[in-house]
């Protein structure tokens, strides 16, 4: 029995139980993205064997920390953390058993007391009475200015208690729920049919929800408590060594603000008055400089068509439509799509009369946008020929005189703005170079977006990260502690420079940068900077600067040279109005930094077990700050998620819903909890935890990319399974697994060699 419980309460399961619930996880998001939700869910996340999984995972964690009674000064973290995790099973299971859910629709002048849930094919499956009923008074929807977009929507309400009768009015909308008696009702979605509105509203009852949130917040305390706790250890043991070896290290103190200026060529009079005009497009006010590079970018995809301001581009468009026409100048995007239609091998660019009088290239949108409405996946030439319409739809636009857009409407400011009576480029300097008009953004605002683009931090912020990488391996090589200064300094530089590039997007754009694939990247490049930094300071490590170069000069050179929309949009509006938003974003993005530096020193550790395997103290040093950056970059890691799932509750009422962004997340910081309980239980040694961490780095790239553009299903699915992403992720595994096996031999033969030495 002894054994038993000592098995049962053993890291060695717990390690063992990591792994099969990331597996059962990552079957999960497979079986879901091929069957459906319904089937995941009976099939993997409320099977019975998960369930058993989970059981005896919360048994091993509840004998642990019997195990290691009493605990003492140093496992209070201990004790913290894994006591949150039984807390959060408690909370879950009150939620699984005594949850109340379903919608609430109403059509304006409706009233309803009565839920429904839904089961597969939209069917029935359950009704539950509310104690109260709901009468929608009037459904409001905003739209972005000029647009149909909707920007936000929201449900007047007068609310009845079918037990006192007692009667209030109340509002609800995206991220401002209504509570009445224990029930929250959430704004989720809306129907019009001939000039009717009517409500969807979700309406749930879950009291495991504020136990499992308790939890949340107690976990991420264990944790931070477990981190200091490790600090102050590590302090002990280097205060040891050095009094033994009479070691130290030398102090720098430092700070710098480096200003850089842009050098850009001087722009033609004509271009530099209309490219700050100001114009409403795609839903907002911006100048027509910005307009005008998204056009370019759209249609010809590239930035700059044949190095021609593309203000200048535009404006040529409309001054010749019928020679725009006929230019090849909209980009194709596919060699089988270019043949499809009748084109070349080989086109690149083609007219817009050429495509358009295409019916085979008419035959495939319109496949496209049939296969949207009907959810399917679109590959190959229909992919293609989806891609192509909106490049069709922009230039259409600038040729028919219609896109330029500079005259608001007083009555209305919401509207769509006039065009110029005159769409010609001498009318639209006379605009431009006349009084400023009413509804026109500040010439201050109009300013900001025109110094954003022209300056692009981005590509400068890479460029300076670059010289940072450079200096510092300089500094690495001569071991010099003045060009270790100046390579710290150059980070900080770039840190600088990266910092202010994100508050000028977020200035031109009225919201924080956080809300499509560009800004996110911005914010992994930013953490990378920011982590740096901070570590450097308590570290004094020439590889913290080495490693932060590496991965942030890379990140933001993909940032500026990939071919990403980069222009601020519109946002959905789940996500305008809630401050999560600004903390769930910048959380998880700063955790994959940390992760991605973590992944350079793997790397870095394994190279010199190859190439130079006589530093063991180098390699000692590497594998410690490995285990650091693995540390801190799952609190930050998990803390992402939890922020993520208050977000889920805040907006549609339910914490976990099992969606494959959620369940890819989970499974990342299972692989890093794994490593780290394997590490201390010392079932893997120095090369098993930096081979392990680069393996499990995949499940941060997956979690990042594959659910985005590879996967057919959840909310964070945008490729519908057929992306180039696919064979990038698929080289980078190989290349991976080449280097991994390089070093594993290395590893064995380095050991090897001792061993005979040491006999």
């Amino acid at each position: 029995m002894k054994t038993l419980l000592a098995f049962l309460s053993s890291l060695k399961l717990a390690v063992i139980l990591l792994v099969l619930l990331l597996v059962g996880l990552s079957a999960g998001t497979i079986v879901e993205s091929r069957a459906g939700v319904e089937v995941a869910g009976r099939v993997v996340y409320y099977s019975w064997w998960f369930l058993i999984l989970q059981g005896i995972f919360a048994v091993n964690v509840a004998l642990s920390i019997a195990d290691l009674f009493p605990w003492g000064k140093k496992r209070i973290g201990f004790v913290v953390l894994h006591a949150s995790l039984l807390l959060i099973f408690a909370g879950s299971a009150v939620t699984y058993f005594f949850k109340t859910e379903g919608q609430l629709f109403l059509w304006e002048g409706e009233t309803g007391h009565q839920i429904v849930q839904r089961g597969p094919d939209n069917r029935v499956a359950s009704t539950h009475d509310l104690p109260f009923s709901v009468t929608l008074l009037d459904f409001v929807l905003e739209t972005y200015p000029g647009t149909m977009r909707p920007s936000g929507f929201k449900s007047i309400v007068k609310v009845t208690d079918r037990d006192t009768g007692k009667v209030y009015d109340a509002k609800t909308w995206m991220n401002n729920p209504l509570e009445y008696r224990g029930y929250t009702l959430f704004q989720s979605s809306y129907q019009q049919d001939r000039g009717r509105e009517a409500t969807v509203l979700s309406v749930t009852k879950d009291p495991g929800q504020n136990i499992v949130f308790a939890g949340y917040i107690t976990m991420v305390l264990g944790m931070i408590i477990v981190l200091f706790t490790r600090v102050g250890q590590s302090r002990e043991r280097a205060a040891l060594e050095a009094r033994d070896a009479g070691s130290g290290a030398a102090k720098v103190g430092a700070a710098v603000l480096l200003a850089l200026l842009a050098g850009t060529a001087q722009a033609a009079p004509t271009a530099d008055v209309l490219r700050r005009l100001p114009v409403q497009h795609d839903g907002r006010t911006m100048p027509l400089d910005t307009q005008a590079r998204e056009a370019v970018w759209k249609v010809t995809g590239a930035y700059r068509w044949h190095g021609e301001d593309p203000v200048l581009t535009v404006t040529g468009w409309l001054a010749d439509p019928q020679a725009a026409a006929n230019a090849s100048i909209v980009q194709v995007g596919s060699d089988d799509l270019a043949r499809e239609i009748g084109l070349p091998a080989g086109t690149t660019h083609a007219s817009f009369l050429q495509i358009v009088r295409s019916q085979r290239a008419i035959q495939l949108m319109e496949q496209a946008r049939e296969y949207e409405q009907q959810g399917r996946p679109r590959t190959g030439v229909v992919q293609a020929a989806e891609k192509l319409e909106p490049r069709l739809t922009a230039l259409q636009a600038f040729l028919s005189r219609e896109a330029i857009r500079v005259f608001p409407v007083a009555a209305n400011p919401n509207a769509k703005w006039g065009v110029a009576p005159t769409p010609t480029v001498e009318g639209l300097l006379a605009i431009a170079s006349g009084p400023r008009l009413p509804g026109w953004p500040t010439p201050d605002k109009i300013d900001v977006e025109i110094r954003y683009n022209e300056l692009n931090p981005v590509r400068l912020s890479w460029i300076i990260l670059l010289a940072a990488l450079v200096v510092s391996i300089l500094a690495m090589v001569r071991g010099s502690k003045l060009l270790d200064v100046a390579s710290f300094l150059l980070l900080l530089a770039g840190f600088a420079m990266m910092s202010w590039g994100i508050l000028l997007r977020w200035d031109a754009g009225d919201r924080i940068p956080a809300a499509n694939m560009y800004e996110s990247m911005l914010f992994l490049a930013w953490g990378v900077g920011f982590f740096a930094v901070v570590a450097y300071a308590f570290m004094r490590n020439r590889v913290v600067v080495l490693n932060a170069a590496v991965m942030a000069a890379l990140t933001m050179a993909l940032t500026d040279l990939l071919p990403i929309d980069r222009f601020i949009h519109p946002i959905a509006p789940v996500l305008a109005g809630t401050p999560w938003l600004a903390i769930h974003v910048p959380i998880i993005m700063v955790g994959y930094a940390v992760l991605a530096l973590g992944l350079v020193v793997a790397h870095m550790q394994i190279g010199f077990t190859i190439f130079a395997p006589a530093k063991v103290q180098v390699i000692d040093r590497l594998y410690d700050l490995l285990y650091w950056y693995m540390f801190v970059g799952s609190i930050l890691l998990i803390a992402g998620i939890l922020t993520g799932s208050m977000w889920a509750a805040s907006s549609w009422g339910r914490y976990w819903g099992w969606d494959p962004k959620e369940v890819w997340s989970l499974v990342a910081f299972l692989c890093y909890m794994a490593i780290l309980h394997a590490k201390v239980d010392k079932m893997i040694g120095q090369f098993g935890v930096a081979a392990i961490s680069i393996a499990a780095f995949q499940t941060i790239l997956f979690t990042y990319l594959g659910v985005n553009f590879v996967l057919t299903t959840g909310m964070h699915s945008y490729g519908m399974g057929d992306s180039p992403v696919v064979m990038w992720m698929l080289i980078t595994a190989l290349v991976e697994l080449a280097f991994l096996a390089w070093g594993w031999v290395a590893f064995r033969k380095n050991r090897e060699l001792l061993e005979g030495a040491s006999a």
